[in-house]
């Protein structure tokens, strides 16, 4: 990574409401809980790096609310949304984005169908991409098509979009969101919000004022603290990777495994074998 370059990172988080019954409570009477959550609940968009979150990149909208720019749901459309409108202004130069692998980060550009694709669509993907087909031909026929044709790599269009702008992309692999520092930025704010609700009767406004609070909470030191605690742990998986490799290797040499030079003498043995010796009867049994 180029000195130039800015690190940062992107995600959304749920934040909901904890509420809970208060009531006279025992040792053999439990207390009552109330979860309200359901109904209750935000979505929150930003980006940070060791700088902080990035400015201007805050979004918090109302789960399930169909009105508004953002209708309710965390999808691909609000996220490219969310991006051009409010990450990609405030991005410096040469930035590098860091993302998981979140269905809404993975929106495939020209993306073509499967073999379990109406006719229809295989037809139309084709015709687009300016491949010669038919409607008289067979699905079997099409797809064939489609598969010699089909792009080798998966592109994606939020990647498209911050590429063309002159950043960078960088997924994590797959299930390994602990490389990934805004996490830990994400388990602070929450902390936050849960210990503001001490009386159990956080309203959804009160929720959206304490939410934006909590982020303000999580100051840069905070920031370039997940981000060593995440390259330590990156570290560590490069570590335990070489292990594993000499471990194996090891483990091979133990047992005698064979270079190519001993395979081609084993295979020049072979051939110096007659078929006769190949074909001995079997030795005589003490019956006979």
């Amino acid at each position: 990574m180029k000195k130039d370059q800015y690190f940062t990172l992107m995600r959304h988080g749920w934040t909901t409401i904890l509420t809970f019954g208060k009531c006279c409570s025992s040792d053999e009477v439990p207390g009552v809980l109330t979860n309200t959550s359901s109904s209750n609940r935000l979505i929150v968009v930003n980006a940070g790096s060791t700088d902080g979150f990035l400015k201007g990149a805050a979004l918090t909208f109302r789960a399930g609310k169909a009105t508004g720019d953002y209708h309710g749901q965390m999808n691909s459309n609000n996220f490219e949304k969310w991006a051009e409108e409010k990450l990609l202004p405030n991005l410096p130069e040469k930035s590098v984005i860091v993302m998981d692998n979140a269905p809404y980060h993975c929106h495939q550009e020209n993306k073509a169908p499967t073999k379990y694709a109406v006719k229809k669509e295989m037809i139309d993907w084709l015709q687009s991409n300016n491949i010669q087909c038919s409607a008289d031909m067979k699905k079997f026929q099409l797809y064939e098509l489609i598969e010699k044709h089909k792009p080798k790599e998966k592109v994606y269009r939020i990647d498209v979009a911050l590429k063309r702008r002159g950043h960078a992309v960088l997924r994590l692999p797959p299930y390994m969101c602990e490389l990934n520092p805004i996490e830990l930025a994400w388990v602070k704010i929450k902390r936050v919000v849960k210990g503001n609700n001490i009386r159990g009767d956080l309203s959804l406004t009160k929720l959206e004022e304490a939410t934006r609070e909590a982020q303000s909470s999580v100051s840069k030191i905070d920031w370039e603290g997940f981000t060593n605690h995440t390259l330590k742990l990156e570290q560590h998986y490069w570590e335990q990777d070489g292990l594993m490799e000499d471990a194996i290797d090891k483990f091979v040499i133990e047992l005698g495994g064979m270079d190519s030079s001993d395979s081609e003498v084993s295979d020049d043995s072979e051939e110096e074998i007659s078929d006769s010796e190949l074909a001995q009867p079997l030795p005589s049994t003490s019956d006979d």
